[in-house]
Order: structure tokens, then C-alpha cells, then sequence
């Protein structure tokens, strides 16, 4: 930097650097500060909110749980994430059959202390956090616990934006996929024997 320059011109220049700044946080906090609308400390505080969220209260986990069921003798694992919003939850699959029973203890003791009062909208935080949080690395049980977790925050954010999940990550990859058929009787006529 030029030590040499007149003091207005160093002003100028760190005016442009706070308009550069505040342009960068791309929304129109940033606008709104160059005209006198809000402080630096509001549109910081705006900054690190989703668009739709912005002036909006989050919505926070209450309750993380499992739900074991085993359809014709399979154990199945379902997360059932529970928020502060009236009637929102989101579901995901914790499925490990060889041990359902660690992964139902793992969700409703680990995930639950670890998730409740966290805000739904951090989902990678949340799985990056809960990824790294012990000690020793997760194995097939916590990986499945989270796995459900993650799908069941997703599934939250899908019914927020009033959209399927895959429309979010992106859209349909293919609009058709090539399928095999089998016919179960003696001849294409006769029906499949069940």
C-alpha cells in the first residue's frame, strides 16, 4: 500500500473495500448496507442464512428416534427426526439387520443427545460434527445411525421447499432405464406360478 497518498484517498479506498466486502455476501444485505438500511453486524448475522430463511425463526431438532420394525422377520431401522415446527418431521433408514439393536441404542441415546436444539438447515455440519465427535471412528453401526439422519434431514428440507429430495441435489439423471423381465410360467400365456 502507498504510504504516500492523501488521507481522502486512503478513505476511498477503504470504502471500496467495505462496498467489495458487503457486495460479495451476495444478497441484497449487502445493498441494503450501502444505502444506510441495515448495520454490518445485521448483515453478517444474514450472511451465513439460506435466502428463504433470512428473517425467518430456525427451526430446530426436538427429538431424534428410532423406530424398529421387521416386516417378514427383516430388521429395519427408521430415524424419525421430530422439530420445533408443528407436524414437521423428516424420516430416513437406519438399516444394519446384523445389528439392529446397537444401532437403535446408538440413535436414541448418541444422535438424539447430539441433535436436539441444532438448526435442520446444517446438515453437513451436523454430519460433519457427529462424523469426527468421538474418539474412535464410526463403524457400520453409527455410520447406518447417521446414514438415517441425514436422509431424515434431508427429507425435512424436501418438505420445506415443497419439493422431492432429488429435485434439491439436482434433478432427474435419467427420465427412463432399461429393465429386465422374466416370465414365471411354461409358456409367455400362462401366468407366473407365486
Amino acid at each position: 500500500m502507498n504510504t504516500n497518498r492523501e488521507p481522502h484517498e486512503k478513505q476511498l479506498d477503504h470504502n471500496r473495500r467495505n462496498t467489495l466486502k458487503m457486495l460479495g455476501m451476495g444478497s441484497s444485505a449487502g445493498l441494503l448496507n450501502l444505502f444506510g438500511g441495515i448495520s454490518t453486524a445485521e448483515a453478517r448475522e444474514q450472511q451465513g442464512k439460506p435466502q428463504y430463511a433470512v428473517g425467518m425463526a430456525p427451526i430446530k431438532i426436538k427429538s431424534v428416534k428410532a423406530i424398529a420394525t421387521a416386516p417378514q422377520g427383516s430388521n429395519l431401522i427408521v430415524v424419525k427426526v421430530e422439530t420445533t415446527e408443528p407436524g414437521l418431521y423428516g424420516l430416513g433408514c437406519a438399516t444394519f439387520t446384523q445389528r439392529a439393536a446397537t444401532v437403535i441404542v446408538a440413535i436414541n441415546t448418541y444422535l438424539n443427545e447430539f441433535c436436539v436444539g441444532k438448526d435442520v438447515d446444517n446438515i453437513e455440519d451436523m454430519w460433519q460434527s457427529a462424523y469426527v465427535s468421538s474418539y474412535w471412528r464410526n463403524g457400520p453401526v453409527l455410520n447406518n445411525a447417521l446414514s438415517g439422519l441425514d436422509q431424515a434431514l434431508w427429507d425435512i428440507k424436501g418438505k420445506r421447499a415443497n419439493m422431492p429430495v432429488y429435485q434439491l441435489l439436482g434433478g432427474k439423471a435419467r427420465f427412463a432405464i432399461p429393465c429386465y423381465t422374466h416370465a414365471g410360467g411354461n409358456t409367455p400365456k400362462q401366468p407366473p406360478i407365486v
